[in-house]
């Protein structure tokens, strides 16, 4: 187990730890969580252009880090036109802030590590083609598959949120992640496009592909 000291002098800048949630986000409960990779799966994650991140779920007066939480603390990190979407006669199309998992849906506290880009070879797949990227990912890092996963769309807004706010980098700006968070429409929501007019949450069914969409593997050991 590593000290968060240790794990800054091995990651620098890719470390988002109590300090940089703080910054962010004021005070946040249960941020005081032991830091239990190790020193050779951190070395590991660099190479593979990884970051640490302690990831939390609620502010210290319980108020829970929900998307619909994010979106009015970081206005200037989401695409405001895809939120909520005014259709014609009086029905609504569909954004992000009609769903419910947007009010409810939560990180599990605990230190993260995921990669800051797309798996390329994930590029060009279907949903269900991806899962061969994610286990020849874990094989390169000579990890357990099962330890390895798709993040949660709240997981992908909130670690780009956390990083643009404590590092002024915007990740994912031209390409998007593919959560395994699933819509009432049965598609799979997909984070990314962080360009200067915020960052894009949109949803796809499994079929859809395209070059520029694809997964950042995440690991994470929970409270």
């Amino acid at each position: 187990m590593q000290s968060l000291e240790e794990a800054r002098a091995i990651l620098g800048d890719d470390v988002l730890g109590p300090e940089e949630v703080m910054a962010a986000f004021g005070h946040a409960s249960k941020t005081n969580v032991p830091l239990e990779f190790t020193g050779e799966q951190l070395r590991a994650a660099r190479s593979a252009g990884e970051m640490l991140v302690l990831r939390v779920a609620h502010l210290n007066d319980n108020t829970a880090l929900t998307l619909l939480q994010l979106v009015p603390r970081f206005p200037q990190a989401f695409d405001q036109r895809l939120l909520r979407q005014a259709g014609y006669q009086l029905k609504d199309d569909w954004g992000i802030e009609l769903e419910p998992l947007a009010a409810t849906d939560t990180c599990a506290v605990g230190w993260a590590l995921v990669r800051k880009q797309i798996l390329d070879d994930s590029r060009n797949c279907p949903y269900d083609e991806q899962s061969a990227a994610l286990q020849r990912y874990a094989e390169a890092l000579h990890v357990p598959a099962t330890t390895i996963r798709r993040r949660s769309a709240i997981e992908t807004v909130y670690d780009t949120v956390l990083y643009f706010a404590a590092r002024d980098v915007r990740l994912l700006e031209s390409t998007w992640d593919w959560s395994d968070s699933r819509t009432v429409d049965g598609g799979y929501l997909n984070v990314g496009g962080f360009g200067s007019g915020g960052m894009q949450i949109l949803s796809y069914s499994t079929a859809v592909r395209h070059g520029s969409l694809g997964v950042c593997p995440t690991r994470q050991r929970c409270e």
